[in-house]
């Protein structure tokens, strides 16, 4: 490389040091914290944080694990499973204590059927745009995918999608509509 090709470099890695430090300034200065709630685990950091989280909008969505090409998610078989559908609070990707058992069952489940691959389908409700609510349910996915794995199950046994508020569980527009819209259901594949 000579001389001013390296110049060049320098000058434009500054740049883009600089857009990408304006950005997340701009980014943080929006952020408001979400109210606490004790025992909730939170799959990014695998800690229980009591709850203290940033908004949704500037937690970036984690690095996407590789997808199975040949399952199918509309084979998978919802009912199995069903009495294990972990629901989340509104706004929220984070498993509360009282949901955790569910996986526990789950992963037992998977541990005793060795040949059995799982879809985890995230949802949201209503609220908020398509593009947000499709995020927040890769979120709710990947956080039960991610509880799965720490309870020992492979990940390439754990598949993810998320539907956002395309497939309510109740279409009506009420807060107890809203909770039961608000999960990752598991979808068994043989």
């Amino acid at each position: 490389m000579n001389k001013n090709t390296m110049k060049k470099m320098i000058i434009s890695n500054k740049v883009v040091i600089a857009l990408a430090t304006a950005f997340l300034s701009v980014s943080c200065s929006n952020t408001k914290r979400l109210p606490p709630d004790e025992g909730i685990y939170d799959s990014n950091a695998g800690v229980n944080t009591g709850g203290a989280y940033e908004d949704l909008s500037t937690i970036p969505v984690p690095a996407l694990p590789d997808r199975d090409p040949s399952l199918n998610p509309e084979d998978a078989d919802y009912q199995t499973l069903a009495a294990y559908t972990v629901y989340f609070g509104f706004d929220s990707f984070s498993i509360a204590a009282s949901e955790r058992t569910k996986l526990e069952e789950v992963a037992n489940y998977l541990k005793a059927n060795g040949d059995v691959k799982v879809i985890l389908a995230g949802h949201t409700d209503s609220r908020g745009t398509v593009q947000y609510n499709l995020g927040l349910g890769e979120r709710r996915s990947l956080a039960a995918r991610d509880y799965l794995i720490g309870l020992g199950i492979a990940s390439s046994r754990l598949n993810t999608i998320s539907y956002g508020e395309e497939r309510p569980a109740d279409s009506a527009e009420s807060e107890a509509a809203w909770e039961r819209n608000r999960r990752a259901e598991i979808g068994v594949i043989r």
